[in-house]
């Protein structure tokens, strides 16, 4: 690399080191200095909390996986889990057994998936304004579900263990997130679909040419999406004890997009990653909770991580536009 500058040969040496390997070290540094200020974070019963607190914002992160990988995006992944989380609620309260509301959270799922297909690949709606769309119309219907008023299912037998529930002193609910992070791992890694995902959403040109339907991978990417977000939200459901009429499904989409986004950087081609989606959901939890305990309010909370979000976002596109591709979404 004769003619670079010494300065130039180190800003870009120290640009691939945090985008390549610094990610995860940064995090770790991060929860140290926040444990050591309230020693409080490292009890084992905290950690325990984190790892069940991550779980929905992990799961709703590997849904938000799906779609990106095939190029496109969610603007209503978040109301989508919390549409499904009131349906499922309602279910319950009117008499329906509670373990039927996660296939019929998943069909729901499945259904907005489809829809935002619809409106993406036949209705030509540009994604972001698409989903867009589509979150407000399922936050209209959310509230004509729960009339504003919070849905307490109480405690049920099997069903609020998904949520709620230990095996020994580890969460029921982190142990469904390292089962769909394996299962959605091999599929994208291992499976032909999984792979052309991948390939459409990089370069759908350059598929395109050699035969792939680019729009054929992103319409399986929605509905796998819509089905595991579907699930999310009856798990949600579970974890929360019912259901509540407050809209927070963006502050969970702003969540899983920070975790898929910043999962990039665990990659070595700076490409999406479920393990890295996972890694990231749980170290945001993590961070939320060593934040709520050293003093810092919600608020603050929600600033620090759009700034996170920004900063993640940023890293992926420096890495696309090095590689000839600076569109995300």
């Amino acid at each position: 690399m004769e003619g670079i500058p010494k300065t130039g040969k180190t800003y870009h040496s120290l640009l691939w080191f945090l985008s390549k390997r610094g990610t995860g070290i940064i995090m770790v540094v991060i929860l140290l200095i926040l444990g050591i200020r309230s020693p409080k974070f490292f009890d084992p019963n905290n950690l325990m909390d984190v790892l069940k607190q991550g779980g929905i914002l992990t799961m709703l992160a590997l849904g938000l996986t799906l779609v990106l990988v095939p190029g496109g995006f969610d603007m209503g992944a978040g109301a989508a889990m919390q549409f499904t989380c009131n349906i499922a609620a309602a279910l319950i309260l009117s008499g329906v057994a509670p373990m039927l509301t996660v296939p019929v959270g998943i069909a729901a799922g499945l259904a907005v998936g489809l829809f935002n297909a619809f409106l993406v690949l036949v209705m030509r709606i540009p994604t972001f304004v698409g989903t867009l769309g589509t979150m407000f119309v399922l936050q209209g219907i959310t509230q004509m579900i729960n009339s504003g008023k919070v849905m307490n299912i109480g405690t049920r037998p099997f069903f609020t263990a998904l949520g709620q529930g230990h095996v020994s002193i580890v969460p029921i609910i982190f142990i469904i997130v390292l089962i769909m992070m394996a299962l959605i791992h091999l599929f994208l890694k291992y499976t032909q679909t999984g792979l052309r995902m991948f390939a459409s959403g990089e370069n759908p040109q350059a598929t395109a040419i050699r035969g792939i339907v680019p729009g054929k991978y992103m319409l399986i990417g929605y509905v796998l999406s819509g089905a595991v977000i579907g699930f999310t939200g009856v798990v949600q459901c579970s974890y929360s004890y019912g259901s509540s009429p407050v809209i927070a499904g963006i502050d969970f989409l702003i969540q899983a997009l920070v975790a898929a986004y910043l999962g990039t950087t665990f990659s070595k081609t700076g490409e999406l990653s479920v393990v890295g989606s996972v890694i990231c959901g749980l170290f945001i939890a993590a961070l939320s909770s060593a934040l709520i305990i050293n003093g810092i309010s919600n608020r603050q909370i929600s600033g620090i991580l759009g700034v996170i979000l920004i900063l993640s976002i940023l890293v992926t596109v420096i890495h696309k536009r090095e590689i000839g591709q600076v569109t995300i979404f």
